[in-house]
């Protein structure tokens, strides 16, 4: 799926065993529209609610990845240990298995991981992801069905499809070359520092890449194993090239917090600001055998003005966000609870007392488009309880109101 924003969207299985990448990343904080409907920074907030939830009770069932071109049209990746993954479609009213045609399964050929689902401002949506070899795929859905998009060539360890817009898709390589798709012109670039991804305005077309470089003057680290200090970097596309957006140590490194520092997430805005959080951690101190004790962390916030990253000034805060399956941040910067959605029913079919252990963890997050909603893919899960234990996905929504 895409979020319009960093770098941060199925009973019946494909054509051919997918198997999703089903890391345990945190989903990232999604904006979700302000409408009439949205109350006070003070005003009570409703909790999260179903849209789906699954009959399997298996260990590890989840929704791996949402797109959502509607509130009556989205897809979404299932996962779980016997039917692998699979695809589902909601059409308004109940989500259905989707299964690929035979000729986008075949261009894909063998089994897959990573896999992303997308929803561009066309209506269009793209699935995405890369084989065990490493060889990445996409393949664009529009009025006239699924369709193989065949990428440039690229050599190993070339993966992460990324897909900003119906004309504007990227694949990065670990060698830091990108592949850029305009209509049907593929373009190569190399970005100046190592980038897990790309983010970008709602529209798309403020691209951004944001990742880590060697902290300037840092000594190399002592063996292969020792922490390395490393410091956020940022570049953005101009249409031809990559520009370094320089973000000053001293913005992120303080408190005697000098050795390393990271980006959690990033926002674009769609009037050319931005906002970066993130975290810088003083010296890991080595163990034994080459461990290292983790680094004391503190959190930081960085505003992109429009010409430089700068710390925000007071009353200048980050846009209002779902953060997580707990939290959210309103419109004043102040954070808030999100309630879990109602109770399912466990292994028993009813809600026992055990089953009222159950939690939500959420892998995805999006907003849905013209709205000021948010649904999100993820599972609840009931563990340690014995016998009780289960694992089911589900898809939530949210909707900020007063």
């Amino acid at each position: 799926m895409h979020m319009p924003r960093t770098a941060g969207r199925t009973a019946l299985g494909l054509a051919l065993a997918l198997v999703a990448g089903c890391g345990g990343a945190s989903p990232q904080p999604v904006e979700p529209r302000p409408s009439a409907s949205t109350g006070g920074a003070g005003k009570a907030l409703r909790s999260w609610s179903y849209t789906y939830v699954s009959e399997e009770f298996g260990n590890d069932n989840r929704i791996t990845d949402i797109a959502v071109v509607s509130p009556k049209d989205a897809w979404a990746l299932s996962w779980s240990p016997s039917a692998r993954s699979s695809l589902l479609r909601y059409d308004g009213k109940t989500w259905r298995p989707y299964e690929l045609p035979g000729g986008i399964a075949e261009a894909i050929g063998g089994q897959m991981q990573n896999l992303s689902l997308t929803a561009v401002g066309t209506g269009d949506v793209w699935l995405s992801g890369s084989a065990e070899s490493g060889r990445p795929f996409a393949a664009r859905f529009d009025a006239t069905g699924w369709h193989a998009v065949p990428l440039p060539a690229r050599g190993p360890g070339v993966g992460n499809v990324t897909v900003l817009g119906p004309d504007s898709v990227w694949v990065l390589g670990s060698d830091d070359a990108v592949w850029h798709l305009e209509g049907r012109t593929w373009t190569r670039t190399v970005l100046p520092f190592r980038a897990p991804g790309l983010v970008a305005d709602p529209t798309g077309t403020d691209v951004w890449a944001v990742g880590t470089d060697r902290k300037t003057g840092a000594e190399p680290p002592p063996h292969e194993d020792a922490p390395d200090s490393r410091q956020p970097a940022s570049a953005r596309w101009d249409g031809t090239r990559w520009h370094r957006v320089p973000i000053p140590t001293e913005l992120t490194l303080s408190d005697g917090h000098d050795f390393s520092a990271s980006v959690t997430s990033t926002t674009v805005l769609a009037d050319g600001r931005a906002w970066m959080t993130g975290m810088s951690g003083d010296e890991p101190e080595p163990i034994e055998d080459g461990d290292y004790y983790p680094a004391d962390e503190v959190p930081f916030t960085l505003f992109f003005d429009g010409t430089r990253w700068r710390a925000p000034s007071n009353g200048e805060h980050p846009p209002a966000a779902v953060l997580s399956a707990t939290r959210m941040r309103d419109a004043a910067g102040r954070t808030h609870r999100i309630g879990r959605p109602p109770y399912a029913p466990g292994v028993s079919g009813k809600v026992t007392g055990a089953d009222r252990r159950q939690k939500l963890l959420l892998d995805e997050i999006t907003p849905v488009p013209g709205t000021d909603e948010v649904w999100a893919a993820g599972r609840i899960e009931l563990g340690a309880q014995g016998y009780a234990d289960f694992t089911r996905a589900v898809v939530v929504r949210y909707r900020l109101v007063g």
